[in-house]
């Protein structure tokens, strides 16, 4: 199988709601994007980090004080993780007042209240974008709070995988035409989930290769599919 990205329409939308973000100056900057484990939401930021210089990404972990995610902050935007956190601080500041960036915050779903209201300050102070990504959680914290809801200008929500995705995948991962009956069980059987569209077409691929076949068929998804039922 080849390493290959596919842009997904989720990624799609993430991509042009970053844009968005990045070439707004209204003052309300911060978004949320909210969906199951599996669908693509951490890939899909570190895609938009890869080819977007303006984009910065931090992955939450629940180790992290909010002192912690000041440095880690630090290091997303500046590359060194001071230790005193008003060095930190003026940091970030410094190299955000020369190039605005949009700050992207993964598994923001396990953040506390403190932590999100962290990052509202550097939206408010820094002037910046920050986008929260995150499962369905992250949506009832962010309402908790008017002062953090208000500054949300959109939440995206990550949908299932579609079936032109499946489409696409096999045939760039695998160089497959996937017939449409047999691409609705894999999305079926995929339950939503990206992570096991690509399962899936690696149990497809090692079939084809034990057995001989050279083509999509309704005999190779029935083993597909077996060991999860469809």
């Amino acid at each position: 199988m080849k390493d290959i990205f596919i842009p997904t329409q989720n990624f799609q939308k993430f991509s042009g709601l970053c844009d968005e973000l990045l070439g707004s100056a209204a003052g309300i900057e911060m978004a949320a994007v909210i969906g199951s484990a599996g669908r693509g939401k951490t890939t899909a930021a570190e895609r938009v980090v890869t080819h977007n210089q303006n984009a910065v990404y931090v992955r939450f972990e629940e180790r992290l004080s909010y002192v912690g995610l000041i440095r880690e902050v630090a290091f997303a935007v500046a590359g060194v993780r001071p230790n005193r956190t008003q060095d930190c601080v003026e940091m970030i500041r410094n190299e955000l007042g020369k190039a605005r960036r949009i700050i992207m915050v993964d598994e923001a779903d396990r953040m506390s209240m403190k932590h999100l209201n962290t990052m509202r300050d550097f939206h408010d102070t820094c002037k910046v974008p920050v986008l929260l990504i995150g499962e369905e959680f992250l949506r009832g914290k962010l309402a908790r709070e008017r002062r953090l809801i208000s500054r949300v200008r959109e939440t995206m929500t990550f949908e299932p995988v579609s079936q032109p995705d499946v489409v696409v995948f096999y045939r760039k991962a695998l160089g497959l035409d996937v017939p449409p009956a047999e691409a609705a069980r894999l999305l079926k059987h995929a339950k939503g989930d990206f992570r096991f569209v690509v399962k899936d077409a690696l149990q497809a691929e090692r079939i084809m290769k034990a057995s001989g076949m050279k083509a999509v068929t309704e005999q190779l998804i029935d083993e597909v599919v077996r060991d999860g039922g469809e």
